[in-house]
């Protein structure tokens, strides 16, 4: 019992001696060294107190950069998480140790695959050869630290601390290339080898070391990269600040997609990091989202229309722009650069830079010479291939044409210059892209040279998105509107700066009178019917010139304007002899237009009608095919110029055909073969077919299945040549040849 007591009282002793020793230690700590843990000490200035090194250091922490939409909520770009690799023996301790031998070749794998500059055999070396060579001199060191003799202690201690820093570098990502990045799957990869991994460094598994970088990576393929804007990387000490937004949206709107950053200390004692009591609600906000104005499924339509084409023609580049008339939105934007074999966004060419126009800016000409009150488009004009009226001279892209139309109107070229000033041409439209240019439309010198060159497009330079403005003007009777890219922002907990967006997107109310607004319009229809944009027509229009039914008039799908400008070499200084900028601008539909449309291809040798207009063309068929708005108006006003009469099929067909485009029909009988009409009150009806032998004049415009059938039935053998519908119809006895078109 007496021992028993003793020994109880020694355990007490000893705790009490342990209490006491403790509080000595914190209440020295706190006396002699508590300020310091504070962080309160002069910042970049170590401090050393009995063998600790206190020293403070500044870092940032910034919120989330915020996200770019399309139109729909289709995440354009966004932010992505990359990996700067290493490895580090240091961070398998024995636990781990069997299982890091049994996964060390997978490891070796991936490595080699990230990195593949380094062979198997190296890797081999590097990790393995590393990690035992480590596990050596640790295992010895760790003896050293049990040794009697305190030099030895030291010594064991020195040791371990720089075997903890030894290090494999395995991959740094290359910020500027997407093929060079170590990704959250790599990490995934890594870490499911190492899954067991034990103790309290799970985030080291395998002895990896994975720092996050923060990056921005256009999620969705195939959308404007060069507007949206490229990063530029640069060397800091930081790497997530080494990201600098100066393109696109990215760069004009940085202030508003940038989250907050908030610069704080850090506490480094014997160089291990103590957080600090003031680090503990470090929150930066988000920064905000931005909704574009690009449409995905307009956008994709461009790019292939845009891509084939330079393909086949194998130009330099090429650059595609679709805007909505009423509203001045982006719909869709593509510039596309030759590299290698293929074509790639890289450059922003629709705002970024200027070019010379060309005959496209002669609808600025038709304009200020109409605007003056002088001339006429039926007015007579000395042209290069004899004389027209200004109408056909500007359908066939006529430069003498214009610039004598031009003359009529303004005897020099400053009143010229006025009339496009007056006409808010000069003005800056603050196209949302970080580095967009503005026009120069006033030539180096006044001389009459200059003046004949600005009337067909030449000495001046203008950025294709203002070039599409003015044309959309024109399309929206004569109201001259921004091109905007943003719809909207959207933000949580950061009030948004919408200063941008609530600017006056109306720049010029009467850009002209509607006068002019109507005879230009009709000279933009005369470039596509029969001027120098006639591979611009489409079926539709040509099937109904074909019919030529008396008293409807028929109008194109698309009106516009071509230009081909030959490419100025500054090394040379001089004006190619082959190589041109070659472009279509116009709008659909011509009757009530709802988009406006313009097509760059620079660097090839043929004119805009060869190589812009297909692309123009696709663009405007595919969109008015698709956009239920166009057929639904197009239905609603121009019933009477786009009435589908003079078909030939079987009643049911035809009805079912005319219901589904929501048409008027008069209904006679249904089981027989007729011809679609129209009555006094611009109904459609259907007229009975009298096949007369011999003759078949109704067969005309029917298909070849309800030809056949009804020839085969009245007892004739008939062949067939070619596609589509009848043209001509041969009879050789009774044998009957279909020649189809």
């Amino acid at each position: 019992m007496k021992n028993f007591k003793f020994n109880l009282f020694f355990v007490y002793l000893i705790i009490l001696v342990l209490g006491i020793t403790a509080m000595c230690r914190i209440v020295s700590l706190a006396v002699k060294k508590g300020k310091y843990y504070r962080g309160e000490i002069v910042e970049e200035k170590e401090t050393v107190i009995d063998n600790r090194t206190f020293r403070i250091e500044t870092n940032t922490i910034s919120g989330k950069r915020g996200t770019i939409f399309s139109d729909d909520g289709t995440v354009l770009l966004s932010n992505v998480f990359i990996y700067d690799l290493y490895w580090y023996p240091s961070f398998i301790n024995k636990k781990n140790d069997s299982l890091f031998r049994a996964n060390a070749d997978s490891l070796i794998r991936i490595f080699h695959r990230l990195n593949p500059k380094k062979s198997i055999a190296s890797y081999n070396k590097l990790i393995k050869q590393s990690y035992q060579d480590y596990r050596t001199a640790y295992d010895k060191a760790w003896k050293q630290t049990k040794s009697k003799d305190s030099e030895v202690r030291k010594e064991g201690y020195k040791t371990i601390d720089k075997l903890r820093k030894q290090y494999v570098q395995i991959k740094v990502s290359n910020i500027s290339n997407v093929s060079e990045w170590v990704r959250q799957k790599d990490v995934n990869e890594i870490d499911s080898l190492f899954a067991s991994w034990s103790g309290n460094e799970q985030r080291f598994r395998g002895g990896c070391k994975k720092d996050r970088r923060n990056v921005r990576r256009q999620l969705t393929g195939g959308y404007p990269k060069s507007v949206l804007g490229f990063f530029e990387s640069t060397v800091t000490r930081n790497r997530t600040d080494s990201i600098v937004f100066r393109q696109g949206i990215e760069g004009y709107y940085d202030t508003v997609l940038r989250g907050e950053t908030i610069t704080y200390r850090i506490l480094k004692v014997n160089n291990e990091t103590v957080r600090l009591k003031e680090n503990r609600h470090l929150a930066p906000r988000n920064g905000c989202d931005v909704i574009t104005t690009i449409n995905n499924d307009i956008q994709r339509v461009t790019k292939e229309a845009l891509e084939k084409q330079l393909m086949l023609s194998q130009a330099a580049w090429g650059c595609a722009i679709v805007m909505e008339v009423e509203s001045g939105e982006i719909k869709a934007i593509c510039n596309l650069d030759k590299k290698g074999g293929q074509y790639e966004e890289m450059i922003d060419h629709a705002t970024s830079e200027r070019h010379e126009p060309g005959s496209t800016f002669k609808l600025i000409t038709l304009l200020v010479a109409l605007e003056a009150g002088k001339i006429d488009t039926n007015t007579l004009l000395s042209c290069d291939r004899g004389t027209f009226s200004l109408k056909r001279a500007f359908a066939n892209s006529d430069n003498k044409g214009l610039y004598n139309a031009a003359k009529l109107s303004y005897t020099n070229i400053s009143g010229f210059l006025l009339a496009l000033k007056k006409m808010s041409l000069d003005k800056n439209l603050e196209i949302e892209t970080a580095q967009s240019q503005i026009p120069v439309l006033r030539p180096i010198t006044q001389k009459e040279v200059d003046y004949q060159n600005v009337t067909h497009g030449y000495s001046i330079k203008i950025p294709p998105i203002y070039m599409l403005a003015y044309y959309n003007a024109i399309a929206n009777d004569g109201i001259y509107i921004k091109p905007t890219l943003i719809k909207s922002i959207s933000c949580s907990g950061k009030s948004a700066d919408t200063s941008l967006l609530l600017r006056e997107r109306i720049v010029n109310r009467r850009f002209c009178s509607p006068q002019t607004i109507a005879k230009a319009k009709a000279c933009l229809e005369a470039v596509v019917t029969q001027g120098s944009g006639r591979r611009a027509r489409d079926n539709q229009y040509l099937t109904n010139i074909k019919n030529n039914i008396e008293g409807v008039d028929y109008h194109p799908l698309i009106a516009g304007k071509t230009g081909t400008a030959f490419i100025y070499d500054t090394k040379e200084k001089r004006y190619s002899s082959t190589l041109k900028n070659s472009s279509f601008i116009g709008y659909f539909p011509s009757q009530k237009p709802k988009y406006t449309c313009l097509v760059l291809i620079s660097g090839t040798d043929l004119d805009a009608g060869y190589v812009a207009v297909p692309v123009f063309k696709e663009i405007a068929e595919k969109l008015n095919m698709h956009d239920v708005e166009i057929k639904l108006s197009e239905t609603e006003t121009n019933t009477k110029k786009n009435i589908p009469v003079g078909l030939f099929g079987y009643a049911n067909d035809l009805n079912t055909i005319y219901n589904g485009l929501e048409m008027p029909v008069k209904l006679i009988q249904k089981e027989q073969f007729v011809v679609g009409t129209k009555n006094t009150n611009n109904e459609l009806a259907f007229r009975y077919v009298e096949l007369q032998k011999q003759t078949f004049p109704e067969l005309i415009n029917a298909t070849a299945k309800d030809a056949v059938y009804i020839l085969e039935k009245m007892g004739y053998t008939v062949a067939v040549e070619g596609r589509g519908k009848v043209r001509q119809i041969e009879f050789n006895r009774d044998k009957v040849t279909l020649l189809m078109e």
